[in-house]
């Protein structure tokens, strides 16, 4: 075979193959996680965030002052409240929030869906089996309060757990201050590759003039909820349970 026609049939072949060559080097579309169902004051990254807009897993959602953004994904639902700001990934199980800060009411359906939400070094998992309304709020980089609405939640600040029963609240105090180099979904392995930790101080001098707390529950402070917060969390959460909503 002469060199022309050597040169020829390579080319020939590097063209039939180049097809499936790109197709396999090109990553196939995320497919969409959840929906946007009322935006008001709202971001996805820098965009601004409509009514009907798709989110994706590693999405940054954001308010601004006096926004909200209400999100659905299958039959979890979740509100962003005022000034805040999350990243949503998908999970084997349905979803997790990250929530940077603010604020964030959330619904689970009880049964095999579930949404898991990380605020600071704080993990809120809603008991599986039962369907759970609730709130979390970043109160500062050390602090994290959690409300169980209905239902239950579990609670995890470093070793220490505390399952939060229905209508009780709690003020829980983080093992440590996270600051980020890179955002990732919290479930997967690298995740602490990409943020540091600061050890938050040791709670003393808030709980002398407390109610006692219970031995091995030291991060664990019960709090007095009141009237008028419990009736606009309940006014909300019949808004993310509607079926009228899609």
């Amino acid at each position: 075979m002469n060199l022309s026609r050597f040169r020829l049939c390579a080319s020939l072949f590097a063209l039939a193959f180049a097809p499936s060559f790109v197709a396999a080097q090109t990553p196939a579309a995320s497919a969409a996680l959840g929906l946007i169902t009322q935006a008001t004051k709202a971001h996805i990254g820098n965009a601004e965030a409509t009514d009907g807009a798709t989110i994706y897993s590693g999405d940054l959602l954001s308010t601004e002052d006096g926004g909200a953004l209400l999100v659905r994904i299958n039959a979890l639902s979740f509100q962003l409240q005022s000034a805040s700001s999350a990243h949503v990934y998908r999970t084997p199980y349905g979803a997790v929030l990250e929530l940077d800060r603010g604020s964030v009411l959330y619904t689970t359906p009880g049964g095999q869906l579930n949404l898991v939400i990380a605020a600071s070094d704080v993990r809120v998992t809603p008991v599986l089996s039962l369907a759970d309304y609730g709130r979390v709020s970043v109160d500062d980089p050390c602090n994290v309060t959690v409300s169980s609405i209905r239902g239950q939640a579990n609670v995890q600040s470093g070793s220490e757990s505390h399952m939060i029963e229905e209508g009780k609240t709690y003020r829980v105090r983080a093992e440590n201050a996270v600051s980020y180099s890179k955002y990732l979904s919290p479930e997967e392995s690298t995740y602490h590759d990409f943020h540091s930790h600061r050890p938050c101080a040791p709670v003393i001098q808030s709980l002398r003039t407390r109610p006692p707390v219970p031995g091995g529950s030291s991060k664990f402070l019960l709090l007095a909820a009141t009237a008028t917060g419990a009736v606009t969390i309940f006014a909300v959460l019949e808004a993310l349970e509607s079926p009228d909503r899609p």
